[in-house]
């Protein structure tokens, strides 16, 4: 029973790292199971669509760090700064980092290592509609640790070694009337690989196309499509951010193949500075969770 369990979070984690595809980096995109495309945030529009950093006012830091499916071994963590580099154009640079440990005894399996440039600027933008692109530059660093070996003790294993690649992002956010969005986001578009040779591996293309409703300034909703370039399997996503109060942003959302549900909140503090939590079930697999603090000034 335990070897099957390890089986399916190693046949999930394929879904969830930092160099191949991974939906689910924010608290935001965590509880609203993803469907963010369209109704980005603020510093963590990176991860979602960079174009909606074209629509920040002021400059912020975002810190986070994801548990997923309750393993001590599978800890993703993140920072993001965003800045403004004149009135028009925003840029942001972003570190995302997921390590694999055996245990607390034994030196690290494996880990991603991810260090992004975006920028977001407007294309259109007057009294009832705007238009924004947005890009990020991704560098991806995979370290590999020595194998075991037939001795299990690594004298005789593989060593060690670091594969590199590069990586173009590209999102598009339409808006009309502060009412209506609409979002695309192209993730790899590019197509990079890692690695050389017979090693060289191809990192996933995502394609992300989402449409965002606000009936009110309290109530935001938004219905998401997701596609593996190459794939067969879609992903269809709907998320809700509702503003009970100044103080208390709840969030929530469900993705159907795999069946998930996303909850968590976010709580502006003051002016400065703001906490979040998320969280997202699995079919088979615990909880997933995330905390984030961020500061805006």
């Amino acid at each position: 029973m335990i070897i099957r369990v390890y089986f399916l979070i190693l046949c999930s984690f394929t879904s969830a790292q930092v160099i191949t595809n991974n939906s689910f980096n924010s608290s935001r995109s965590i509880a609203m199971a993803g469907a963010t495309v369209s109704n980005p945030g603020n510093t963590e529009s990176v991860f979602s669509n960079p174009a909606n950093l074209s629509n920040l006012s002021g400059s912020s830091f975002l810190l986070g760090s994801t548990q997923f499916y309750g393993q001590d071994n599978l800890n993703y963590e993140f920072a993001a700064f965003s800045f403004k580099l004149d009135k028009k154009n925003i840029m942001a640079i972003t570190l995302q980092k997921l390590g694999v440990n055996a245990n607390q005894y034994l030196n690290e399996l494996s880990s991603e290592l991810s260090i992004s440039f975006s920028q977001g600027f407007h294309l259109l933008k007057d009294r009832n509609s705007s238009l924004s692109i947005g890009y990020n530059i991704n560098y991806f660093i995979l370290n590999q640790g020595n194998s075991a070996g037939t001795l299990g003790d690594g004298s005789n294993g593989v060593p060690g070694k670091k594969m590199y690649g590069l990586g173009l992002d590209l999102g598009f956010l339409a808006s009309l009337r502060k009412k209506v969005s609409l979002g695309v986001f192209i993730k790899n578009i590019n197509s990079p690989r890692i690695g050389q040779g017979s090693n060289a591996q191809f990192l996933p293309r995502r394609l992300n196309i989402g449409c965002s409703y606000s009936p009110s300034k309290f109530l935001k909703t938004s219905l998401v499509y997701e596609r593996l370039i190459y794939s067969e399997s879609n992903q269809f996503r709907f998320g809700v951010e509702y503003e009970f109060h100044q103080y208390f942003i709840l969030r929530t959302g469900v993705q159907m193949k795999p069946n998930r549900f996303g909850f968590g909140f976010l709580s502006p503090i003051n002016d400065n500075l703001s906490v979040a939590y998320g969280l997202i079930t699995h079919p088979i697999l615990p909880l997933t969770h995330n905390m984030e603090v961020g500061l805006h000034f």
